[in-house]
């Protein structure tokens, strides 16, 4: 038995390491963990006999909007590239769905493994993330192995932001809220550390939407999820003609803000915005956007760029006013479900701050067909599952206790 208890907690290390070097040296290497963690899950639950699959609307609009990028090639600028990219986005969906339906049947003791992992990998993310820091930094001679371009770590700042809430939210329930409250500001602090810019407005405004949503959990929920819906939507134009970069540049508003690399995102967000207006309804194609530039400058000094750093904006200028639609209708479902299935106020306000974090990254950063981007998202969804579920069972245990008579009056 001990054997096999130093073997399991030699694996959880090896897992929790293999997290961490995703986070911070490789977004490949998690692309690869999530498949492998779904297949772990299913070996560990026996089988796919008692897997029970739950289609929630956000994998119905998911689905759809893959199943659409798929028609997408019939007229994509590109066939090949939209062929490959598809092939590989509907690898990592179908896996992305085996691993949240065992998610969802995961018992308390897969939990607390999964605490422990957490924990582990939270440990080993510091060290790495402050040795990163330190050799893109001072240059060490005898680190120059090491030392890298310092935006080549900003993914990172994305990856600690999405995991954030729900990681310290299993530190509070596992009563170490001393450590949850010292480990949050550790973590803000590494993020920037990473030099994200956006990671870091990400947190502080996903802090605000955890404080509301813990305070009023019902309607802030209702609230983002058409909030969420409504900008979605309206996007390409907001884009397109309500911001343009010419008045942002000379908005003493966003002056405290803004930076060169902001700049360069407005300059590209008009620049694919008004290409969707070109060929609405159906769209360039999936993963047509690197080929659409027709000039290598956006502005004297910008470079065009090869994805519009903008999740909706993608799925508009790509897919069309449908994929638009259809990835609006995804976003806007994921507060539709934490509003019909999460009831307890912190597992709300933990699911909202996420999924708001989650909100401004995607509608900032990332290219919406990377696999590593669906796979991030997948693991997170699983983590705030998993957190869900033992909120849940403590509260329940809580419940239990309370009812039982006092000592003196059993017997």
């Amino acid at each position: 038995m001990l054997k096999i208890r130093s073997y399991e907690t030699l694996g959880l290390f090896l897992i929790a390491l293999l997290m961490a070097i995703g986070t911070v040296y490789s977004t490949k290497l998690i692309s690869v963990l999530m498949p492998v963690f779904a297949v772990f899950l299913l070996w560990v639950q026996r089988g796919t006999s008692k897997l029970s699959f739950h289609v929630f609307p956000p994998f119905v609009f998911l689905f759809l909007l893959l199943v659409w990028g798929g028609l997408s090639i019939f007229w994509a600028t590109n066939p090949q590239v939209a062929l490959k990219t598809i092939f590989s986005l509907s690898m990592t969906f179908a896996f992305s769905f085996l691993f949240l339906s065992c998610a969802l049947r995961a018992t308390p003791e897969l939990i607390e493994k999964v605490y422990r992992i957490l924990k582990i990998a939270g440990y080993f993310l510091m060290i790495l993330v402050l040795f990163q820091a330190s050799v893109n930094t001072f240059h060490f001679d005898f680190l120059k192995a090491f030392e890298s371009v310092p935006h080549m770590m900003k993914p990172t700042g994305s990856i600690i932001g999405l995991l954030i809430f729900a990681g310290c939210g299993f530190l509070w329930i596992h009563n170490e809220k001393f450590l949850c409250l010292l480990v949050f500001i550790l973590l803000v602090l590494l993020i920037r550390l990473t030099i994200c810019q956006t990671a870091f407005y990400g947190v502080v405004l996903a802090t605000g939407m955890f404080v509301l949503s813990y305070a009023i959990p019902f309607w802030m929920t209702r609230l983002s999820m058409v909030g969420s819906y409504t900008f979605l939507i309206i996007s390409p134009i907001v884009y397109a003609y309500s911001i343009p970069p010419a008045r942002i540049l000379e908005s003493p508003h966003f002056a405290w803000l803004l930076n060169r690399s902001f700049y360069h995102r407005f300059l590209a967000w008009e620049f694919y915005a008004k290409k969707f207006f070109t060929q609405t309804f159906l769209g360039w194609g999936l993963d047509s956007s690197r080929y659409l530039p027709t000039d290598p400058l956006l502005a004297p000094g910008y470079e065009n760029t090869l994805h519009p750093h903008n999740n909706s904006l993608q799925a508009f200028v790509e897919l069309g006013f449908v994929g638009g639609v259809l990835y609006a209708l995804f976003f806007a479902s994921l507060f539709w479900v934490v509003e019909k299935y999460v009831k307890d106020r912190l597992s709300v306000a933990v699911c909202n701050a996420t999924l708001v974090f989650g909100f401004i990254e995607a509608e900032v950063t990332h290219n919406l067909w990377r696999n590593y981007w669906l796979s991030l998202a997948t693991l997170t969804a699983g983590l705030l599952i998993f957190f869900v579920k033992a909120r849940e069972a403590q509260l329940h245990a809580a419940g239990g206790r309370s009812k039982q008579p006092p000592d003196h009056q059993k017997g």
